[in-house]
């Protein structure tokens, strides 16, 4: 029985367990919460309920074949920063069975690139913490000597994890910008897809940017995805409303403006999504059975 271990394992960690057990797995999973490792476990994943990485077990570092790292940045009130500088080198050695590794990164390291496309040969310029954070993650994956792929993450969406419920309680705020702010956006079951397509083909050091096939400005993504559930339409801010009202972190989501290309993804692992927009996937938003 192959071993999966997944860091940090949150809402695509949980979605790639279930995935994989279906085929013989057998999965590990980090958390440092007590209720979540409980949940963990009645799903049939081994939880490990540890403070950072460098207290895994050692047996379980020497019997996995495969480690998905989704460990979120480290938060000290507004600060963050990336942990896996210090507890990868101190895995290394022990990952003697280890054939594949992915990170999941984030598409924000490229930063701001006013509208224009992006793709993995775009020079990262990340202004936000978040963003020169993960590219810090990325690099000490690619420096470990692991056999790791590296996934930058559109926005993240699925069922349980979207703005139906924001929509519908009324008052949903976005900023309408002229020119157009674009953002992508990737559903889970792709992200799943993309990962074991990278494992069943892997390529050491390997980046892939995990988008779907639609940029589509935020507020024109939330007026349509109002209208497909019936719920009221946005409030629609001005950017000068904006910058009077919203919190710096919103502003500076809602102010990044760039197309990224799957264009990689596609030749490489996925030539058709099961989700390329989120107008094919809105019904599967409006599931709220637990994962």
């Amino acid at each position: 029985m192959p071993v999966m271990l997944i860091l940090g394992c949150g809402y695509c960690g949980t979605w790639l367990a279930r995935s994989l057990q279906h085929d013989g797995w057998q999965i590990y999973a980090t958390t440092r919460s007590a209720e979540h490792a409980e949940t963990l476990s009645r799903q049939g994943i081994r939880p490990l309920l540890i403070r950072t990485p460098a207290d895994l077990p050692r047996h379980v570092l020497q019997n996995t074949d495969a480690l998905l790292d989704s460990i979120p940045l480290q938060r000290n009130g507004e600060h963050m920063r990336e942990t896996q500088s210090a507890w990868l080198p101190l895995l290394t050695p022990w990952l003697e069975r280890l054939r594949w590794a992915g990170y999941l990164s984030t598409t924000g390291v490229y930063g701001d690139a006013e509208g224009a496309w992006v793709d993995e040969t775009s020079h990262c310029r990340p202004a936000s913490l978040r963003g020169k954070q993960r590219l810090r993650a990325e690099q000490a994956w690619l420096d470990s000597g692991l056999p790791v792929e590296i996934f930058r993450l559109a926005g993240i969406y699925g069922p349980r994890r979207n703005i139906v419920a924001k929509l519908r309680a009324g008052h949903y705020r976005v900023v309408r910008w002229s020119p157009p702010h674009y953002a992508s956006r990737i559903h889970i079951e792709d992200i799943v897809r993309t990962i074991r397509a990278a494992m069943h083909s892997p390529q050491s050091g390997r980046i892939i940017n995990v988008a779907d096939d639609l940029p589509l400005p935020h507020d024109q993504y939330a007026s349509e995805l109002a209208a497909y559930i019936n719920a009221p339409a946005p409030v629609v801010l001005s950017p000068e409303e904006a910058e009077r009202t919203l919190s710096p972190a919103l502003l500076d989501f809602f102010r990044d403006n760039k197309r990224v290309s799957n264009r990689k993804l596609h030749e490489q692992l996925l030539p058709q999504l099961r989700y390329p927009s989120f107008r094919q996937a809105w019904r599967t938003l409006l599931d709220t059975a637990s994962v």
